[in-house]
Order: structure tokens, then C-alpha cells, then sequence
């Protein structure tokens, strides 16, 4: 009688070997904590944490950058590439160095894009202009982007079954944790060091955890054969950067207009030539076979809406409390503070209700949570007290951190372990993706409509419509959006219902099993 093969990432470990940190009992206390899952988990997650601070922080110290590289308030469009730079940096980053770490090693790609991320932050420190400095952002973000996918494929390898979804809801929690205190980390320091002293602080802050995670994998062999699809990512690359420059190419006239739409142009072109690239590449950069799996795509499909209705809070929130409520901006962002604060929450009881309840009850309760938090606010008064508010940022914010436990453990659970840095590098793009085609939709059909309404009541009332006749218009566009929201994340809810069955084994991590690497009895 043959002996079946286990299903793929529940026993695919290099050359048949058991997971490193559950072989057994270390003999003494120092080799107990060099095979400790819970520290090497909360190494991989500071890492994370620390290099994610730097996508948000320039948001707080750009008055204090700008005059440093000659920008001024008459050309302040140039230092939208500070920004622009990371982001480029960070999108390409992810495919392609998930590939190569799946390649040739993830420990050994982990330390290289550490290193590469702390080299990037002494060229920012150091640049004596915008254009240098956009390309040391640049490099900042490629290793900074590949940090993120490459813990969470050295999480899933490293790691029993049982175990994985909460270190993945953990590593997600502090990859939130950090863009949302980003901005107020920079606010506190950046008078004290200057905004060239932040970049610098980036390597004492980074180098622990870059040691820590090396005494504890200590060595990972390359998974794959050493192949990777250089030609795709360069093309990758090039779609990217054009599609950045034309969007952000000043248009002052029916020449630059013409700029613009080569850029573009060129963009399509080189993304063509990806996709075509992709499908016949022995290696892609796209894990297609994995793709094909109904577990992984739905994985990705329920990312893609994670997205959308992720940006759709993060500009409605905001804007409702500037526009329909009258206040100031400053409480439209603190609004906002009261939701993404609940997102690191979610983001660690989403691992721990993967483990007790499974992957696909805690996805759906995920977005049904949403779906409830937008609903809560299509019945929201004009001005919701302090009770409801907190109440509906709340469960959104739980909402959102809530599915990256179960919907990352069930993708990766469910590829080879050769395709983990490179499956979750994809996620992450696609929900990118999704933020992208979340915040189009808004501003296409809700402003649409919005402009369609007041069309109308023009076309009525012409210059005797009211103030509050333009508010009831705007509050029904708003409605609008909430109920298609709400609509979009239920049918989430039935997705999560084609992630993996059932949850991983070994349910909970008690202080023993933190302490001492073991497993529980």
C-alpha cells in the first residue's frame, strides 16, 4: 500500500527534514532560547516594524526635508517623488525579491535586503538633493519591501502547522502597527536628531533584529533552482517607473499633455510585455501554477477586496467628518486614528482565531465585521455621537486586521515551500491593487455621481438651492458607496468559505512553549 504525499506546505521541508523548532527539548537554557518560535517570530516581527516606519514618516518631516533640498511651496509637485520613489521601490521590490529568496535561501535574501534597506537609509541621510535622494528612497523601499513577504515565507518554513497563523497575524499586526505610527514617530524625534538623523537611527534600530533572526534560523537552503526571471522583473520595473512618471508629470500645456500619454504609453507596453513574458518564463515571477489552486486565488481575490474597502474607509472617514460634519482636518485624521488603531488588534486575534476556529470561519468573520461596520455607517446620523462613532471604527478596524492571519496561513499552507516569499510578495500586490482600484471607483462613480446629483438640483433650483440641499445630495453619494461596500465585503464573507478547510493543528502557544521552543503536551 503506497503512502500518500502530504498536501503541499504541511510537510514540504527541505530534504524531508522536520521543522527546526519542533525537533525536541534544547538540553540547556541558551540552546532553549536559540530554538524559541515565540522569539524568532517577535525578531521577524520588529524587523518588520521598524523598516515599515519609514513608509509613513516622511507623510510628518516633508516642511522640514523641503527646504534642506531646495524645494520650494512654487514647485512642491517634486517632492511628491519622495514619496513616489519608496512606493516604485517597495511595489517592485516584492515580486521579484520573494522570487529570489525563494531561489537561493531565505535567511540569506533576508539578511541581504536588510542590508540593502539600511544602505538606502544612509543615502537618504546623506543626499544633497531631491533627485538623489528620490533614488536612495528608492533603494530604501527594495529592501524594505522585500522584508515583509520574506519574514512571513521564513515564518510559514520555520514553524509547524499549528503555529503559522498566529506568527503570520503577529508579523501582519506590526506591518499596521507601523504605518500608522509612522507619522507620529517621525513628530516626536524629528526635532531632536533632524529629519537626516531619523534615516539614521534607521540602522542601530534594525541591526538586533537582523542578528536575532540569524542566531535563530541560523541557515535556510535555497528551496529552488537558481533561476530567476531577471528579464521580468526589469520589465516589471519599467512599467512601473513609467506609469509613475506619467502620473505625475506636470501638465501645463498641450505638449506636456503629449508627455504624459508617451509615458503612459510606454508604461502599457512594458506591462504588455510582462504579461506575455510571465506566461512563458520557465520561472515566472508570477507563481501561476499556484494560482490556479481555488484555495490560493480565492486567497487573492478576498486581498484584492481587503484592499478596496480598506482605502474606501481611509478617504471616506476623513472626508465625511471634513465635509459633511464641518470639521477641521486635523479631527478628520484623529477620526481616522480611531480606526487604524484597532488594525494591529485585529491583526494578532486573527492569528489566534485561525488557530481555535480555522481559517475560514475567522476570513469570514473578518468581513462580515466590515460589512456591519458599513452599514453602521450608512445609518449613521448627521453627526454620530462619540458612542456610535468609536463603536463603528472599532469593528472596522478589527474588521480589516482580522483576515490576514487566515487568509495568508491558508495561502501559504497551500504552495510549495520553494514559492512562499514569492506567493506572499503577491499578496501583498494585489492588495495594492486593490487600494489602487478602490480609490479610482471612488473617485469616478461616487464623485460621478455626486456631480450627476448636483446637476440635477441645479437644473430644479438653479442659484436658490441651499447649502443643505448640497449636503442631502453628498449624504446619499456617501450612502451610496457604504451600501455597495457593505454588499462587496458580504459576498467576501461567502469567498472565505473556499479558503483551506478546517484550522492548523496544535492549537496555542502557552509561556513554555514561548520560553522554550518545546511543544505543548
Amino acid at each position: 500500500m503506497t503512502r500518500k504525499s502530504p498536501p503541499p506546505g504541511t510537510g514540504d521541508q527541505p530534504h524531508g527534514e522536520r521543522h527546526p523548532l519542533t525537533v525536541g527539548m534544547a538540553r540547556s537554557p541558551i540552546a532553549a532560547l536559540t530554538q524559541s518560535p515565540g522569539l524568532l517570530v517577535a525578531a521577524l516581527a520588529l524587523g518588520v516594524f521598524f523598516a515599515g516606519l519609514d513608509q509613513t514618516l516622511v507623510v510628518t518631516i516633508l516642511p522640514d526635508m523641503m527646504p534642506d533640498l531646495g524645494i520650494t511651496v512654487d514647485n512642491f509637485g517634486r517632492a511628491a517623488w519622495i514619496v513616489n520613489g519608496y512606493l516604485l521601490g517597495y511595489t517592485v521590490a516584492m515580486p521579484l525579491m520573494g522570487r529570489v529568496a525563494d531561489a537561493f535561501g531565505h535567511l540569506r535574501i533576508y539578511a541581504v535586503s536588510t542590508l540593502v534597506f539600511l544602505a538606502g537609509s544612509a543615502m537618504v541621510a546623506l543626499a544633497p538633493n531631491l533627485e538623489l535622494l528620490a533614488a536612495a528612497r528608492a533603494v530604501q523601499a527594495i529592501g524594505g519591501g522585500a522584508i515583509v513577504p520574506i519574514s512571513m515565507a521564513i515564518a510559514g518554513s520555520r514553524l509547524p502547522l499549528g503555529r503559522r497563523a498566529l506568527a503570520i497575524g503577529l508579523i501582519a499586526a506590526l506591518d499596521d502597527a507601523s504605518s500608522l505610527l509612522g507619522p507620529l514617530y517621525a513628530a516626536a524625534l524629528v526635532e531632536p536628531l533632524g529629519w537626516r538623523g531619523l534615516f539614521w537611527l534607521n540602522i542601530p534600530l534594525q541591526i538586533p533584529w537582523l542578528l536575532a533572526v540569524a542566531l535563530l534560523v541560523r541557515r535556510t537552503p535555497a528551496l529552488g533552482q537558481h533561476r530567476v526571471d531577471w528579464l521580468g522583473g526589469l520589465l516589471l520595473a519599467a512599467g512601473l517607473a513609467c506609469l509613475t512618471i506619467g502620473l505625475t508629470h506636470e501638465t501645463d500645456g498641450a505638449g506636456s499633455v503629449w508627455i504624459t500619454a508617451l509615458w503612459v504609453a510606454l508604461a502599457l507596453a512594458s506591462t504588455a510585455a510582462f504579461v506575455a513574458r510571465q506566461r512563458r518564463a520557465p520561472d515566472p515571477l508570477i507563481p501561476v501554477r499556484a494560482l490556479r489552486r481555488r484555495v490560493v486565488g480565492s486567497g487573492m481575490a478576498l486581498y484584492f477586496i481587503d484592499g478596496a474597502a480598506t482605502i474606501t474607509l481611509m478617504i471616506c472617514i476623513p472626508l465625511m467628518t471634513n465635509v459633511l460634519w464641518g470639521r477641521d482636518p486635523l479631527q478628520g485624521g484623529l477620526n481616522l486614528m480611531k480606526m487604524m488603531v484597532w488594525m494591529p488588534v485585529g491583526g494578532i486575534l486573527g492569528g489566534w482565531f485561525a488557530q481555535r476556529l480555522g481559517y475560514r470561519p475567522t476570513a469570514a468573520l473578518s468581513f462580515l465585521l466590515l460589512a456591519l461596520a458599513y452599514l453602521a455607517m450608512y445609518r449613521w446620523p448627521d453627526s454620530p455621537g462619540s458612542a456610535m462613532l468609536w463603536g463603528t471604527l472599532l469593528i472596522a478596524g478589527l474588521g480589516i486586521g482580522l483576515n490576514d492571519a487566515p487568509i495568508l496561513s491558508s495561502v501559504l499552507d497551500n504552495v510549495r515551500a520553494a514559492e512562499r516569499a514569492t506567493t506572499a510578495a503577491l499578496t501583498q500586490m494585489v492588495q495594492t491593487t486593490g487600494m489602487i482600484a478602490g480609490t479610482a471607483l471612488l473617485a469616478t462613480q461616487g464623485i460621478g455621481r455626486f456631480d450627476q446629483r448636483a446637476a440635477e438640483l441645479f437644473r430644479q433650483r438653479g442659484l436658490s438651492a441651499s447649502p443643505e440641499e448640497y449636503q442631502a445630495i453628498l449624504r446619499a453619494t456617501f450612502d451610496e458607496i457604504f451600501l455597495a461596500a457593505a454588499l462587496v465585503t458580504f459576498l467576501g464573507a461567502g469567498l472565505a468559505l473556499f479558503l483551506a478547510r478546517g484550522r492548523p493543528r496544535q492549537p496555542g502557544w502557552s509561556p513554555v512553549v514561548v520560553a522554550t521552543g518545546g511543544d505543548e503536551p
